[in-house]
């Protein structure tokens, strides 16, 4: 009984984190509240309380999840038996995330969750702060972490000049995938995406590379 108990409470908790998502993303993080979620479901306010103790948590969560499904993605291109990520180079990174960016646009719950990040959360509001701090804590391994971990392997590796910033390119190669995959969902930049990132990503590559 406790152990059908406890897959019953999961299913639910997977509910009420589905139901979140799709309403985040459709009116707006900070205009969705546990009513409005508990209702979808057909389920009382306080049941949604039970799982989850506050809409910060739940936002966290969701995250979380995604998070480590990345990482899971992640540590599959390392040789069988590594546990840590210092074999990762910058092609590797690039070529997963081309892949990602690929996934996340056809899967409609990944688009939703990708939108909900960058559209429908005011990450300058007041109500955002705790879970700004919390989110920046998360020692999860996400993919700007994965490209600065990368390009600080191959300096390291002698592949990369030392002189190079890996937190600069990080953060160019997330800003080029953030604004291809949002441009693919909105239908706004009518594009090969998959083509188009992996030659920005060559092109990085080309230009970080140590010298010969």
């Amino acid at each position: 009984m406790a152990r059908r108990a406890k897959e019953e409470a999961a299913k639910t908790r997977e509910r009420i984190l589905a139901s979140a998502l799709s309403l985040f993303a459709k009116k707006g993080y900070d205009h969705v509240t546990f009513n409005d979620i508990a209702a979808r479901l057909k389920m009382t306010k306080g049941a949604v309380y039970w799982h989850f103790e506050s809409k910060e948590k739940l936002l966290l969560e969701l995250v979380s999840q995604m998070l480590v499904r990345f990482e899971s993605e992640i540590a599959a291109l390392l040789p069988p038996g590594e546990n840590t990520f210092d074999r990762l180079s910058f092609p590797d990174v690039a070529d997963m995330m081309v892949r990602h960016a690929v996934q996340t646009v056809a899967d409609p719950k990944k688009a939703a969750f990708f939108m909900l990040m960058h559209e429908q959360i005011r990450w300058s509001s007041a109500s955002m702060n705790s879970f700004r701090e919390d989110l920046l804590k998360s020692k999860k391994f996400g993919p700007w972490e994965a490209f600065n971990v990368a390009v600080q392997n191959d300096i390291r590796g002698g592949r990369v000049s030392s002189e190079v910033d890996s937190l600069e390119i990080a953060s160019c190669c997330m800003a080029l995938w953030n604004g291809l995959v949002r441009s693919n969902i909105d239908k706004f930049l009518q594009c090969d995406l998959e083509a188009t990132l992996k030659k920005a990503y060559a092109a990085i590559w080309r230009d970080i590379q140590k010298k010969q």
